[in-house]
């Protein structure tokens, strides 16, 4: 099936309005809170995981955060919103829409750009990174998950200030 057959597709529409309207549900959870929501949007056991794109292109698996399950980021989510020391800041997200790579019977491959700027408390605004999504997402039961959540950062040097989910 070639792209315009695709955009014809119906079921193909649906699935792309899902996918855009998981990332908007998930990108809200950490933008406006509660942070509580965002393990929410991952099945239990998953993959969370924060990489500089030079590692993926190298076939290196080392990032910055790595989470293998729900609980885990439940625990993160705790950590950044009652235990961790740090300046209180505003999160946003801009994002692009997703690209579906592929959609089989093992869930949905999509790719989603994201710019993510942080506001300090004095009100300055900076670009805090730009990345890629690169997802696994399947259908539990009607509901849309992360199976795998891949955050495939631009940046070469990741500012020390990420302690929220990107």
């Amino acid at each position: 099936m070639d792209s315009a057959e695709k955009s014809a597709n119906p079921a193909s529409s649906d699935v792309q309005r899902r996918v855009d309207g998981l990332q908007l549900q998930y990108i809200h959870s950490i933008d406006d809170g509660p942070l509580d929501h965002w393990p929410g949007f991952f099945t239990d056991q998953c993959l969370y995981t924060i990489i500089a794109r030079d590692n993926v292109e190298r076939g290196q698996d080392l990032g910055v955060m790595r989470f293998e399950s729900a609980a885990m980021l439940r625990d993160r989510a705790t950590a950044t919103q009652h235990a961790a020391v740090f300046a209180p800041r505003t999160i946003r997200h801009i994002l692009s829409t997703s690209l579906l790579d592929r959609v089989d019977a093992n869930g949905i491959h999509a790719r989603t750009n994201v710019a993510i700027y942080q506001t300090s408390p004095d009100g300055d605004t900076n670009l805090l990174v730009t990345a890629q999504y690169r997802d696994w997402i399947v259908d539990t039961g009607g509901e849309l998950k992360f199976r795998e959540k891949r955050v495939v950062y631009d940046t070469f040097r990741l500012p020390d200030s990420v302690v929220y989910p990107l």
